[in-house]
């Protein structure tokens, strides 16, 4: 290719071009090295030895920030903890709202700094929090205050400097870029969150990738896929519009496995896309949203597969 030996020039031209390349290849391999999570509800789910025997490590769970009030709250989430405990699994918690037919709006930062402080000193060995679910998604007006949401992250940091703080855990409707811009606002004059959570179950679900690429460009720092995976059943969100990017999405047991696959493929946009968390492990027959891994029988689904497959993958089997 070459006609003569290049000069000095040319020998840093070729220098430069070959470390850009080495770049290129270094970050497409570190994109794929996302670790694998599960989103779910049920101590029930660490006692599957499929779950178990695949070595997934991480588990999300989402807690009323009033939790530690209600006795049959505090027993729900202790059972929660000791199996996930026993399973070598480490939590990963997002409070959201009181599940009181009257805790639909936003606590004083106070209220929520003092009740998180007790969950914390109930499960010391907690160590990665979210402040906050879904806050662009909220069914009142009132629960999606960006500033207020920042003081949740302000307690939660002030609580446990040494923990893994979420800047949100936002969902990827059409409110999210809206949202996002007035929520990063708030971190003006001071340090912005390191780590993100994101939803994307629309870009799963359909041939999107904008709220993925949304936050790659909103959020600097790392971003979680904190809950995300193949919807089979879903009722629409109370309250959103018919022109909300979410009723575009498929569901269904046909698009399962291409969903699932879809998940992974996203997280391999780029190397700052450092978990998932497929939600969830096992389905509610009853329930009004179904996106299980397994079906309500306890039968291994489409995505099922994918995920299995996924996590021997990076378990190098």
């Amino acid at each position: 290719m070459w006609a003569r030996r290049p000069g000095t020039a040319g020998r840093l031209a070729l220098v430069v071009a070959l470390a850009m390349t080495a770049g290129v290849a270094t970050g497409a391999r570190e994109a794929r090295a996302f670790t694998l999570g599960i989103a779910d509800q049920q101590a029930s789910t660490f006692a599957d030895a499929r779950l178990t025997g695949l070595g997934v490590r991480h588990a999300r769970v989402v807690v009323a920030w009033d939790a530690m009030r209600h006795r049959w709250q505090r027993a729900e989430l202790d059972a929660w903890m000791q199996a996930a405990r026993a399973a070598g699994v480490r939590p990963l918690v997002t409070f959201g709202p009181s599940r009181r037919k009257t805790g639909r709006i936003l606590p004083a930062v106070r209220d929520y700094a003092r009740q998180t402080g007790r969950l914390r000193r109930r499960y010391p060995h907690l160590r990665e929090f979210s402040p906050w679910n879904e806050p662009n998604m909220a069914r009142l007006a009132v629960n999606n205050d960006p500033r207020r949401i920042a003081g949740y992250y302000r307690a939660l940091r002030a609580g446990c400097p040494s923990c893994t703080v979420l800047g949100a855990d936002v969902v990827d409707s059409s409110s999210l870029e809206r949202w996002m811009r007035a929520y990063v606002r708030q971190f003006a004059a001071g340090r912005r969150p390191r780590v993100w959570g994101l939803h994307n179950y629309v870009d799963a679900n359909s041939a999107s990738s904008w709220g993925t690429r949304t936050m790659l460009r909103l959020a600097g720092g790392r971003i979680w896929f904190t809950e995300t995976g193949a919807i089979i059943r879903r009722a629409p969100p109370a309250g959103t519009s018919r022109s909300d990017r979410r009723h575009r999405i498929r569901a269904g047991h046909r698009h399962a496995r291409a969903a699932t696959r879809r998940v992974f493929a996203l997280a391999r946009l780029s190397p700052r896309i450092t978990r998932v968390y497929i939600y969830h492990w096992r389905a509610d027959a009853a329930a009004t949203w179904d996106s299980g891994l397994l079906s309500p029988g306890g039968a291994p689904r489409a995505a099922f597969e994918v995920f299995s497959a996924q996590a021997r993958r990076q378990a190098g089997r």
